[in-house]
């Protein structure tokens, strides 16, 4: 590969990085922007949402196991400081 076919592929690499970390921060300024939305006309914290999310994609990774999940999760709770 020459000099300058490497350092093209670079510069368009580079290009293609910085354009995806742009889409990537857009993305999380409107996720905070939804977030907000949902504290101000719901009353609904950002971080009881964001932990109720990741409460449904546990119980939704475990499937068959979930009666086994909730049977632990009920023998540990307030156990666990």
């Amino acid at each position: 590969m020459s000099t300058n076919t490497r350092n093209a592929a670079l510069r368009n690499f580079i290009d293609r990085y910085k354009a995806i970390e742009s889409e990537i921060k857009m993305l999380q300024e409107d996720k905070k922007a939804l977030l907000d939305d949902l504290k101000d006309n719901q009353g609904i914290e950002p971080k009881v949402i964001r932990k109720a999310i990741q409460v449904a994609k546990i119980r939704t990774g475990m499937a068959d196991n979930i009666m086994q999940l909730d049977e632990i999760v009920d023998q540990i709770e307030g156990s666990i400081v």
